[in-house]
């Protein structure tokens, strides 16, 4: 038991830091693009309502023993997390994925009652053309720096008919009430997705720049 509130206490200390050198290190001047998508009329930098804390305990005065009991299962805790931080929800009718929306964005997640941790996918965020070489280049690099400085993981698939090299993320993470403030956690956890595409359209520019730079 010691070893388990140990082991917690651990977790804990070690999110706070890592929120702590993401606040540090995201450039709050820089805003968040797709790659090669306009931007979006700034949607991502509008903060999501937060349910207040006398509307959470009515909420919870309403549910059933057996509601209260699923809310501390993973999947009840990260809908109930959810909702906390304004964000609506779809349920897949079949399966565990559920599909939500944050600051603008798509996302879905996997999580079950079986499991400690979810996993959460941003797909098909940034694309350029499979012709062209010079851009594809850039892009494969912009998401190996993206990898190396960011949590997040940040892929890229081809996709034969439309002929386009599609851009997407994944992150997977222990979610469980134990952590405290879960939600600034789930929001620290999205957040960082934006830092990766961040990530990568700048390091496209840079790219783009220094070679502009050569040839002239």
């Amino acid at each position: 038991m010691m070893y388990f509130v140990l082991l917690v206490i651990l977790f804990a200390f070690a999110i706070m830091v890592k929120l702590l050198i993401d606040y540090k290190e995201v450039r709050t001047d820089v805003p968040i693009r797709r790659v090669d998508v306009p931007e979006e009329n700034g949607e991502r930098q509008r903060p999501m309502p937060h349910i207040d804390m006398e509307t959470t305990r009515k909420l919870e005065s309403e549910m059933t023993e057996e509601e209260k009991m699923n809310s501390y299962k993973t999947r009840g805790l990260f809908l109930r997390t959810l909702k906390n931080i304004g964000c609506q929800y779809e349920k897949e009718e079949e399966g565990d994925r559920i599909f939500f929306a944050y600051q603008g964005e798509n996302f879905f997640v996997e999580v079950s009652d079986d499991r400690f941790y979810i996993t959460v996918y941003d797909t098909h965020w940034g694309q350029v053309e499979l012709y062209d070489i010079d851009e594809f280049t850039r892009l494969r690099k912009a998401i190996n720096t993206a990898n190396l400085n960011c949590a997040t993981m940040v892929v890229y698939t081809i996709d034969d008919v439309a002929k386009t090299v599609d851009v997407h993320c994944k992150s997977t993470f222990p979610f469980l009430y134990q952590i405290p403030d879960l939600e600034n956690y789930l929001r620290g956890e999205l957040n960082d997705f934006f830092r990766a595409h961040q990530l990568v359209g700048q390091e496209m520019t840079k790219l783009r720049e220094k070679e502009e730079t050569v040839e002239s």
